[in-house]
């Protein structure tokens, strides 16, 4: 349970920047202080008279046998001398004490006086738990921060783009996560203003632009697992759009060591698609005399309206036939790239989304508040598995919203927290 909390302190870091209060669920870890002084649920007098009778003639503040005196011990509460008394149910119950010339208890008081200081001193330490030495905060590495954004927000966010490499100890990378640097601390709070803005869906002031570059490994001449049969090469991407509203989506195309586009010996098809729906359809061509390269990708661009929410847009090529009278014959098709052996077709080399032109939504809104026609529009308008997630309360009217609001930041701190706060 401990490692839990330490968990949901770092949720709740990742959203702080829409709670602002991601410290909320914390006072209550102070609550189990007052009970540590309740320790009257065991019975302290029998093991009191057990040690009068047998054990104080050795113990006593003048012999002290063994170095352990119980005559001082005795007059305070046994949990203020734990460790000692915990010495002392040791030796009774290997029944090393009293030792064998002195006089020795039956051993139904041997069993009394074990149980009632055992039962008082484990009463004392569940009512003061003694974790021992913990580390102060036990943050989630890169795959477990991804994997709980996508639970706890419903967003798809990729880690390694957010956060630095976690450091491997002994093959694991989630072991050396104990401590939380102010620079990694940065870190943070800036992938979780990014999180939260793409989880409440509230569009940026201005257009932004993402872009997306595909491994160079990668030859791009057979299909690509994810796009529609019957294509060829080419990236597909799970973009998360903020809002709804117009997006524009741009391709460059593969360059060789001179700066010229990779392939590109004959006409080639490029499809631009957005949820496996062809959106844009261009075809590459060698360029003619006095054309410029940058002129190619210029062309490669699709303007599309987009719901809010996760989407797979695809840049790919259209697949020629195999057919031996449509195609010419070619050796093993083993190429790499420039820097090796030239590409038997134009590859992309990166795709880049840019928008909202044009939201549809609180952003795009020139209305006033206080319009729940536009609210209500909003809301469809923007809706997406986030959304629906995080507000579970909306208001009616302006005397609704502070009940809504506190509705929707406790679900999501007991949701983060895992226990109500």
């Amino acid at each position: 349970m401990k490692d839990r909390r330490w968990h949901s302190a770092d949720l709740l870091l990742a959203v702080a920047a829409i709670t602002g209060a991601f410290a909320a669920g914390l006072p209550q870890c102070a609550a189990a202080e007052p009970a540590a002084t309740q320790t009257a649920a065991g019975d302290e007098s029998s093991p009191r008279q057990f040690v009068e009778s047998y054990c104080i003639a050795c113990h006593d503040d003048a012999t002290k046998a063994g170095g352990l005196t119980l005559a001082s011990l005795s007059a305070a509460p046994l949990a203020d001398n734990a460790a000692a008394w915990e010495r002392v149910i040791r030796k009774l119950s290997a029944r090393q004490m009293p030792p064998d010339e002195e006089p020795r208890p039956p051993e139904h008081e041997y069993h009394a006086a074990i149980t009632a200081l055992a039962k008082t001193l484990d009463d004392a330490a569940a009512a003061r738990p003694n974790p021992g030495r913990t580390e102060s905060l036990r943050r989630l590495n890169r795959t477990e921060y991804q994997n709980t954004i996508r639970d706890l927000l419903a967003v798809e966010i990729n880690a390694e783009a957010l956060l630095p490499a976690d450091e491997a100890s002994h093959g694991f990378d989630n072991i050396t996560v104990s401590n939380l640097s102010p620079a990694l601390l940065g870190r943070y709070i800036s992938a979780a203003e990014k999180i939260s803005r793409l989880a409440v869906g509230r569009p940026p002031s201005s257009p932004r632009e993402e872009t997306f570059r595909v491994r160079p490994d990668i030859t791009q001449d057979g299909h690509i697992a994810g796009l529609p049969l019957g294509t060829r090469g080419g990236t597909l991407i799970s973009y998360h759009f903020p809002a709804s509203g117009e997006y524009e989506i741009q391709v460059h195309l593969m360059r060789d060591r001179n700066e010229e586009v990779e392939g590109l010996r004959e006409p080639h098809e490029l499809e631009i698609l957005l949820d496996r729906e062809r959106v844009g359809l261009h075809t590459v061509r060698p360029l003619k005399s006095g054309e410029s390269q940058a002129s190619i990708d210029a062309k490669l661009t699709a303007r599309v309206r987009v719901a809010a929410g996760t989407h797979e847009v695809g840049a790919t090529f259209v697949e020629k036939s195999s057919s031996l009278q449509e195609t010419l014959r070619q050796p093993l098709n083993v190429h790499f790239n420039f820097y090796r052996h030239p590409r038997l077709g134009p590859a992309v080399y990166q795709v880049s989304i840019r928008g909202p032109l044009a939201a549809s939504g609180e952003a795009a809104s020139g209305e006033a508040a206080g319009d729940t026609t536009r609210t209500a529009r909003t809301a469809t308008d923007n809706e997406t598995p986030s959304r629906r997630r995080l507000f579970v309360a909306r208001p009616t009217s302006a005397a609704d919203e502070a009940a809504c609001a506190k509705q929707i930041l406790a679900t999501l701190l007991r949701r983060a927290y895992r226990r109500p706060i």
